[in-house]
């Protein structure tokens, strides 16, 4: 184990820690990392539980897990900019590995209380919903432990569940409620359920005895235990567990699972199996072919709800059906004169409108270069995610819509203008359109180019691919069907530019540095190659897409060098 570690981190002696965490090896890291996930998930299946014990301290205790989950906190994560309790973050490659050296030679010690904020709710209501912030250090000891506690449970976890789990996404979780409800026996009815407050009172008895023979059992009580600080105030927690943290969604995950094996062995009028269950974290949605037997259901569901500390929202859970519609995971549902038809939900769209428009008019002194380079990704991600729905009417009225705000905003940029200047000025014909809000730029040539806004009606759409059952990433007998699978996601790919989906698919998807997922969120460079002053072109042949700071390190100090390709 000692000579592993070597491999994947630097000597003590390293010139620097910023050479230290430059010389890290990344592929080996992950490789350890992964053979170890691989091991637990199978020893799981033949229930050898003295080996998944055993494997899972050799993982929190693994040099290559604390290093990735390190890098994952302070590189990658949306939020490694947000300090905690202690006001502190990890910015810099040296402090990153200051933080590697004290987790080492630190044992696990009592959690600190998360930082308490408030961020506005996804359904564009205004309302707030509260979040915990933990430190630095126990989002990296979280990330440590949930790495090696999701393998083992990837191998339990019921099919029919999507939320937080690796390989599996909202579009897995509609997918298979499109197959029920089209199905030749089709499930009509549906408890839109909603659960009051889930984070907020999960049981900690409940989880802790689910977690009886997890070597990390003590600690994951300390980061539940731990409370609150907000307002300069301290509250402590006896049920819950914190939306922010790490490691909430795998225990969510772990305190709700079990509920579709439950529903398919009720005894029900007609027999068992009539009730299907299709679950997104704690948000779930039961089918059946009559309402009665929703009705009849609802009793058992709501006792199982109660044994973890939760209960149903009275006015929030409805039993409906298919032909009214209902929503789910910001789609709606419904049956339309025989027809199953999934579209973006209309709250989601006008919320989405809003934003846009809201930050239009706040940013009226910007150019419209900055206004597309602001708003394209976004309209991208956001066709991207809608793009396997039956989407195309709502991407029209949207590109509709977005149009009159920029022109809106054109309008108040030059009040002493006329409208036929203002036209010419932000509104051009590009291919065989016109109307297009443009900007003219130059490009990495020195080239005038224009620089057109993305219309979300140029997005395809495009049927999404159900996960296979109960496919996981963590098992080894299926690297393959991961493997084509992933290459279809990158070949799909409309967030990024064409020439990234390019490097990316020549790349197999991965960093030429590190040999991690291209796309796992981290800032992104391009790498020439043979450099500019040395006779380099920006010819795509030229070009390497790698993590941002994967590219700091092929020149800075380490200079680990980019692998062949």
């Amino acid at each position: 184990m000692n000579r592993t570690r070597t491999r994947a981190v630097a000597a003590t002696g390293a010139p620097s820690l910023e050479a230290a965490w430059a010389s890290i090896d990344w592929a080996q890291a992950t490789h350890q990392v992964t053979n170890l996930r691989q091991r637990i998930f199978r020893a799981t299946q033949q229930q050898e539980w003295q080996k998944v014990r055993d494997l899972q301290k050799l993982l929190l205790r693994s040099t290559a897990n604390l290093v990735l989950s390190v890098r994952q906190v302070t590189q990658v994560n949306a939020g490694r900019r947000t300090p905690g309790v202690d006001g502190q973050v990890v910015e810099t490659a040296a402090q990153r590995m200051r933080l590697v050296r004290r987790l080492q030679a630190d044992p696990p010690h009592r959690a600190r209380p998360v930082r308490r904020v408030y961020i506005p709710k996804s359904d564009g209501s205004g309302r707030l919903r509260p979040l915990g912030i933990p430190t630095i250090a126990d989002r990296v000891r979280q990330h440590v432990v949930t790495t090696a506690l999701e393998p083992s449970w990837e191998a339990r976890f019921e099919p029919c569940s999507y939320g937080f789990r690796p390989g599996r996404s909202t579009h897995d979780a509609i997918e298979h409620l499109f197959n029920l409800m089209r199905a030749t026996l089709p499930n009509e009815w549906v408890l839109d359920a909603d659960i009051r407050g889930a984070y907020d009172h999960i049981s900690h008895g409940f989880l802790l005895r689910q977690l009886e023979h997890f070597p990390a059992r003590r600690q994951i009580e300390q980061w539940l235990k731990a409370g609150y600080l907000e307002y300069g105030t301290l509250h402590m927690t006896d049920e819950g567990a914190p939306q922010g943290a790490i490691c909430s969604p795998v225990l969510a995950n772990i305190a709700l699972d079990g509920l579709g094996a439950v529903l398919q062995h009720l005894k029900l009028p007609g027999g068992r199996g009539r009730l299907h269950l299709v679950r997104y974290g704690d948000d779930f949605v039961v089918t059946a072919p009559r309402r009665d037997l929703l009705e009849e259901a609802l009793p058992h569901i709501s006792a199982w709800l109660a044994e973890r500390g939760l209960e149903l929202h009275p006015e929030k859970t409805r039993v409906v059906h298919i032909d009214r519609g209902f929503p789910f995971l910001g789609f709606h549902l419904r049956r339309y004169k025989g027809k199953l038809l999934i579209k973006p939900h209309k709250d989601k769209v006008l919320a989405k409108l809003r934003e846009w428009s809201r930050w239009l008019k706040g940013h009226t002194a910007i150019s419209a270069e900055a206004v597309i380079q602001y708003l394209n990704p976004r309209l991208r991600g956001w066709a991207t995610y809608y793009r396997h729905a039956v989407s195309g009417r709502t991407f029209s009225q949207m590109d509709h819509a977005l149009f009159q705000m920029l022109w809106r905003w054109a309008l108040r940029r030059h009040p002493h203008k006329g409208r036929h200047w203002v036209k010419h000025r932000y509104f051009h014909t590009v291919g065989n359109r016109h109307w297009i809000f443009a900007a003219p730029t130059k490009d990495r040539r020195g080239q005038h180019r224009l620089l057109a806004l993305y219309q979300l009606v140029d997005t395809p759409i495009v049927r999404h691919v159900k996960v296979k059952g109960e496919a996981s990433p963590d098992d080894p007998r299926l690297r393959s069907y991961w493997t084509t699978r992933q290459r279809v996601r990158r070949l799909r790919a409309q967030t990024r530019p064409p020439s990234h989906r390019v490097m990316a698919n020549r790349q197999e998807g991965r960093c030429p540095v590190c040999r991690a997922d291209l796309f796992n969120g981290e800032p992104l460079d391009v790498h020439h190659r043979r450099r500019l002053a040395d006779g380099g072109t920006n010819a795509l042949h030229n070009l390497v897409l790698c993590h941002e700071a994967c590219h700091y390190n092929a020149h800075g100090p380490g200079k680990r060098p980019l692998r062949r390709l």
